[in-house]
């Protein structure tokens, strides 16, 4: 299991280097689709459950519980992967998994019971596996965003599993149309709702956020960490918004980082030895958008999204000596067939009304 868990993050990793966080966060969509698969196919199987057989809600529960577990600790190691920090990966993925397992049991469970509801009621099937696994999405995506510990991110990952559980489910039945194997079916519609999870996240992640910190020292130079949340704790520890590595003069928890019109308000927190903001020493100042902060050895430039974006232009080596960056501009942008066994579920593919 470790080995195959390391040898993801690897091809992840691979495909990270040089890319945006919406190509890395797609990529672990896709590839979580398919973890989600084999877990939900090795472990609870397909056409017969081996779990609550008796039981269509605790049956489907167990099978969603699988695929969310799959598709959210790939999800979850992206920040990881995007900062090049593996101990964040690992932190996020254990904060992650217990929300991962009881919301994608509650996520399949409830899911059933709606897709049950429709058709009783003649809907559609297409109907109402597409409103079934956008709740399971939904659901789904709200665990997921636990593993990233920020209210912002728990609410895009819902939207953004909502609008891939209704995209994917939609899309299902489309996709199976003419293919004999429910197993392939299947497949498809994990990893294309997976695949969508990772890219409407993303998506919504730069669209509501727009505070980042960019390194302008050291090997990492031009690594980015964006500021989700209204306040955010920069430090040396792996469970904080932005970690600073390879920095011995770095704390845990070394400064308090909140939001203003005009860019971020620092406080040093306790313990933490005084920054440099644009050079001067302070414990409490304020952080101008194009300003630089030094902790410890580490120098970073406050950017923001929606207005100029300032490059370093040299390097800073020294904890008393910031030289200031040059400044660049850009603009960064029917009737239900008889199923297999006598009562529907969520996960076969039976076949739509035509």
């Amino acid at each position: 299991m470790s080995n195959g868990t390391n040898s993801v993050t690897n091809q992840i990793q691979g495909l990270a280097k040089g890319k945006s966080p919406v190509v890395v966060m797609t990529v672990a969509g896709l590839l979580g689709g398919i973890a989600g698969f084999v877990l939900s196919e090795t472990i609870q199987g397909g056409e017969t459950n081996r779990f609550f057989p008796d039981s269509r809600y605790l049956s489907t529960g167990v099978w969603f519980l699988l695929i969310i577990v799959g598709i959210g600790l790939l999800l979850s190691a992206s920040q990881g992967i995007i900062e090049k920090n593996v101990e964040k990966s690992t932190s996020n993925i254990l904060t992650a998994l217990p929300a991962l397992a009881v919301g994608g049991f509650i996520s399949g469970a409830v899911a059933q019971k709606v897709y049950e509801v429709l058709l009783q009621n003649d809907g559609s099937q297409v109907t109402a596996r597409t409103i079934a696994w956008g709740i399971a999405g939904g659901l789904g995506g709200l665990a997921v965003g636990a593993g990233f510990r920020s209210a912002i991110r728990v609410r895009n990952c819902g939207i953004g599993g909502l609008g891939g559980g209704l995209l994917g489910g939609l899309l299902f039945d489309q996709i199976s149309s003419g293919n004999g194997s429910a197993s392939t079916s299947r497949f498809m519609g994990i990893v294309l709702i997976g695949t969508l999870m990772g890219l409407f996240i993303a998506l919504l992640d730069a669209a509501t956020t727009d505070y980042y910190l960019e390194l302008a020292s050291g090997e990492q130079r031009g690594q980015q960490f964006v500021l989700f949340d209204n306040a955010s704790i920069i430090g040396c520890a792996r469970t904080v918004a932005v970690t600073l590595v390879r920095d011995p003069l770095v704390t845990e928890q070394h400064v308090r980082a909140t939001k203003t019109s005009g860019g971020l308000a620092i406080e040093c927190l306790k313990g933490a030895s005084a920054v440099l903001i644009n050079g001067q020493s302070t414990q409490n100042g304020m952080l101008p958008v194009g300003g630089t902060i030094q902790i410890g050895n580490t120098v970073l430039i406050l950017q923001s999204k929606k207005g100029k974006s300032v490059r370093p232009n040299g390097s800073v080596t020294t904890p008393n000596s910031v030289q200031q960056p040059a400044q660049t501009f850009s603009n960064q942008p029917s009737q239900v067939s008889e199923p297999v066994r006598s009562r529907p579920t969520i996960q076969m593919n039976d076949n739509p009304k035509q």
